[in-house]
């Protein structure tokens, strides 16, 4: 990672920007985030092991809460990382709509089910989710060191 000063893009700053291209970079060299939608009326969260495939996460899942209201829904899918050496960190997120890809015909299910997922959580992730993404943003920031030292 560059740690030029000058690739914060926000004047008085130390955010940036993360373009789409390196987003799915970022994705791509990752395996695990976390997902997040509705259940009933509550946000729920949970972390997963993904894939990158095409652009469209891809995840395994037992039976549950994820199959059960993850599917047909809009969710969010995060990642990040954040380095106390260097003060640097970066989140990435994906946002659109999850389906159930474990036995669908089409070509979107067919293309996510060739991806290879080794789930870290114990147990039988015989089903597939992705998500088909509508909006894919990062943001790199650095924390100042006269920042470390406040409470």
């Amino acid at each position: 990672m560059n740690e030029d000063k000058s690739q914060f893009q926000l004047p008085g700053s130390e955010l940036e920007v993360i373009h789409e291209a390196e987003c799915l970079e970022m994705l791509a060299r990752n395996t695990l985030g976390r997902i997040a939608f509705v259940v009933e009326t509550r946000q729920e969260l949970f972390t997963v092991t993904y894939a990158l495939r095409a652009g469209t996460v891809v995840f395994r899942t037992a039976p549950g809460t994820k199959l059960s209201y993850a599917p047909g829904a809009q969710v969010a899918f995060e990642i990040d990382e954040y380095d106390p050496e260097t003060g640097v960190g970066w989140s990435v997120v994906v946002h659109g709509i999850a389906y159930d890809v474990t036995d669908a015909g089409d070509a979107f299910s067919w293309a996510a089910r060739g991806t290879h997922i080794t789930p870290l959580a114990p147990g039988l992730k015989a089903h597939r989710l992705a998500i088909k993404p509508s909006a894919i943003s990062g943001r790199r920031f650095r924390r100042l060191v006269s920042e470390q030292f406040l409470g």
